[in-house]
């Protein structure tokens, strides 16, 4: 009995040491692109407003341009820091797992590699962090409820690279407080960035299938 409990207090204590992950919330101050609103709730991409003909098969190519930071969101040294390292880190993980996804014959980095020919039809993937912060672990540690919580938000839109007109639009917020002394908030926006780049490329094969947004 008594090694029964010492084996649960250390796994309490991993569970605790590495949080409770990042969860959805609902995004914020998400603006239209022309016709398109991100209206639509995703289980795997967030908010969603998609071009009724927007088809991802008919695409050979897509091209991932880097992420910026909203100015906004960067107050101080410690702010500019986090936010070149979580936009060339969102950038890898969308990279990694556009790559890995198969959708598209070609995934152009737009920061290194050349761009494809131009009469090949090609879809171009921009986007800003709009909302980044570590929060604040005293208030996770003394607080808890939600307060202090480390978040991110990222919107992308897609762009058809021959009419320059943008076929889909996303908007994803992540969220996440709970841990150890409450936790580490570089940790926690870093795993927020990658559950955002795993569900926007699942979106995409969903859609690159035949699916619709909406739940799984």
């Amino acid at each position: 009995m008594r090694r029964m409990s010492v084996l649960t207090t250390l796994v309490l204590g991993i569970l605790l040491l590495a949080g409770c992950g990042a969860h959805r919330m609902t995004p914020v101050d998400v603006r239209p692109v022309g016709d398109l609103k991100a209206e639509v709730e995703d289980a795997q991409g967030g908010q969603v407003g998609l071009a009724p003909d927007f088809k991802p098969a008919v695409y050979r190519a897509i091209v991932l341009q880097p992420f910026e930071v909203s100015a906004s969101e960067i107050k101080d040294q410690d702010d500019v820091r986090l936010a070149k390292d979580m936009a060339a880190y969102l950038h890898a993980q969308l990279m990694r797992r556009l790559q890995a996804a198969g959708i598209f014959a070609r995934v152009v980095d737009a920061t290194v590699g050349a761009l494809p020919p131009s009469d090949e039809r090609v879809i171009r993937l921009q986007g800003h962090i709009s909302k980044l912060t570590e929060g604040s672990q005293a208030l996770r540690y003394f607080v808890g409820f939600g307060a202090g919580a480390a978040k991110a938000q990222i919107e992308t839109r897609l762009v058809d690279a021959q009419s320059q007109r943008v076929v889909m639009i996303t908007a994803d917020r992540r969220a996440a407080g709970m841990g150890i002394f409450g936790g580490d908030g570089r940790q926690f926006v870093t795993e927020s960035m990658d559950q955002m780049a795993d569900g926007y490329v699942k979106l995409l094969k969903h859609l690159w299938a035949g699916g619709r947004p909406g739940p799984r």
